[in-house]
């Protein structure tokens, strides 16, 4: 079968690999569509601190059930599903409570194993969602980013009526929407890309923002009487941003940390934390999160279309990973049409 190979910064590859075949508890799945993810980006750069290479990429995927193992009851062949591309141990202290996100051996396919950027991939059934009748495969491999953005506002405890999102990317616009539906009533989102606040605008941002060109200060201000929104989430993976973030949240406010930081030891202001009693949390991937995702999509309440900005061929793949490092206009997201 034909595969994306990441042997190296810089270096990935169509291949042919070995078809792979499902145990008992797995199922064989045709890839139809495969995102290029902001992690993949990183990687291909070299700067992703938990990538294993080589490996075959990819981990937001939809497909067909083309094979069963004799022990699954969950799926059938024909089934067009979606998958949380996870491998966990199921025995430690955190799986056991399910908090399965934080397993000692947590695995993310296309991450540290081989992944879905290949024409098969054998997953477990436990990790497989069927897609509602009447969403694409272009929909469904988005189900992997949009998980990631419920599991980061859930990570809230307090949403609040005023919100703050620090970048419009993928991750950034999927957060804006899942934030406005589980309550938000202000959302101000920042990019230093126009077009990008500007689709920001048209999918429910209040306010959005190009900090290089006018004051986030003032429109934070403006936004909350002063008192400073009640949660931000950082998108970007940047120190700058996460210092804004820190800044501009109010006393006893939330802090929520999904960019992949590339320089991992960013420099802060420790104090804003302390004098304003902040929560800073952390947001690993997903925990129980996709099948309100997909029920978010299904019900109308996110729209991920306006985010797959193209979907390309296998053999120009190199070429999408090249227009999203350049922050090609108009580019949010591309797919792969893997077969």
């Amino acid at each position: 079968m034909r595969a994306v190979q990441l042997r190296g910064p810089y270096d990935l590859r169509v291949i042919e690999a070995e078809e792979p075949r499902p145990g008992p508890r797995q199922v064989l799945i045709k890839v139809r569509r495969c995102g290029i993810c902001g992690s993949d980006l990183h990687a291909y750069k070299g700067r992703h601190p938990d990538y294993i290479m080589p490996l075959i990429i990819g981990h937001e995927f939809s497909g067909d059930v083309v094979e069963v193992g004799d022990e699954v009851t969950k799926v059938e062949v024909g089934d067009r599903v979606c998958v949380e591309p996870l491998l966990t141990c199921g025995e430690c202290r955190f799986c056991l409570r399910g908090e399965y996100n934080r397993c000692v051996d947590l695995k993310v396919i296309g991450c540290q194993t081989d992944g879905a950027m290949a024409e098969y991939i054998a997953v477990d059934e436990r990790w497989v969602y069927r897609l509602p009748e009447g969403m694409s495969y272009e929909e469904g491999a988005m189900m992997e980013p949009l998980a990631v953005a419920v599991h980061a506002v859930r990570r809230a405890p307090r949403l609040g009526d005023n919100v703050l999102v620090l970048g419009a990317g993928t991750i950034g616009l999927l957060t804006l929407q899942v934030a406005r539906a589980m309550g938000a009533v202000n959302i101000v989102v920042t990019d230093l890309v126009d077009w990008r606040l500007e689709l920001a605008r048209k999918l429910g941002a209040t306010k959005a923002v190009n900090p290089a060109r006018e004051s986030l200060e003032e429109v934070v201000e403006e936004v909350t009487g002063g008192v400073g929104v009640d949660t931000s989430f950082e998108a970007v993976g940047h120190e700058e941003v996460l210092r804004q973030a820190l800044s501009l949240t109010r006393k006893g406010g939330d802090v929520v940390v999904i960019g992949v930081y590339e320089e991992p030891t960013p420099r802060v202001r420790i104090m804003d934390i302390v004098n304003k009693e902040l929560n800073v949390y952390g947001s690993l991937v997903y925990n129980w999160d996709f099948e309100t995702a997909i029920g978010l999509v299904s019900s109308g309440r996110v729209d991920v279309k306006p985010l797959i900005s193209d979907v390309v061929e296998l053999e120009e793949v190199v070429e999408g990973f090249k227009r999203m490092l350049a922050r090609e206009e108009g580019v949010v997201k591309i797919q792969v049409r893997v077969s």
